[in-house]
């Protein structure tokens, strides 16, 4: 299982990419268990990061160190997917420990910091997304507007509905997003010494990140 600073941010990908129009009103069962799981890892990154903070120091050691990591975090993946977040079994990892000894590492902190770093990270970017929905929303509504006569009285309701469930679940994910860690004012000087560094790391050479989502934050299925 992955449980990196990287990999436990598969969690942002319900986030945005619940910026979509939910297929249909079923979902709504699935969007509540895609909140409560993302409520979950929130809760466990902010029990594992606790008061830790980080400076640029830290900053620059997760950036010199973040191939090395991630390359290990690939060969302690077990494969479960089923759970997200599993800082004990890092830590207890052998392998994670001998390699933080390498380097001369506490390793407890200095995952700590890394976690905190990236989630800070994550957060802005997260949030800084979702500021745009409610102009996305009022575009994709003013289209549904205009293909009223056209699709029917029928059809228009349910995409009108679709797009409203839609909006209503990415604010509720945005809210609970917004629980990960907040960088303080220090902190944040820190990230913005080594943002575009840090940026580079968590995307992809062809612009997308670990989930297959790119820059802006959605993929083609939605770009339709």
């Amino acid at each position: 299982m992955r449980t990196s600073v990287v990999w436990i941010c598969v969690a942002m990908v319900v986030l945005v990419g619940a910026v979509g129009p939910v297929a249909a009103q079923s979902e709504s069962d699935a969007m509540a268990e895609a909140n409560r799981k993302l409520e979950e890892i929130v809760a466990e990154v902010n029990d594992f990061v606790g008061d830790v903070r980080f400076d640029e120091a830290d900053v620059e050691s997760l950036i010199e160190l973040w191939p090395e990591f991630d390359e290990l975090e690939s060969l302690l993946d077990d494969g479960d997917d089923e759970e997200l977040v599993d800082f004990d079994a890092v830590m207890a990892d052998p392998d994670y420990r001998r390699w933080a000894s390498s380097h001369g590492l506490d390793a407890e902190d200095w995952l700590r910091k890394s976690t905190r770093i990236t989630m800070t990270l994550y957060r802005e970017q997260m949030l800084q997304s979702m500021a745009t929905a409610p102009q996305q929303y009022q575009q994709q509504m003013q289209m549904i507007e205009q293909q009223r006569e056209q699709v029917g009285e029928e059809t228009y309701l349910e995409m009108k509905a679709m797009l409203e469930a839609s909006a209503a679940f990415a604010e509720r994910m945005s809210e609970t997003a917004g629980g990960f860690p907040q960088a303080t004012a220090e902190e944040k000087a820190a990230l913005n010494a080594h943002r575009d560094e840090l940026m580079a790391l968590m995307m992809t050479d062809d612009g997308e990140d670990d989930y297959g989502y790119d820059e802006y934050g959605y993929d083609d299925e939605y770009d339709e």
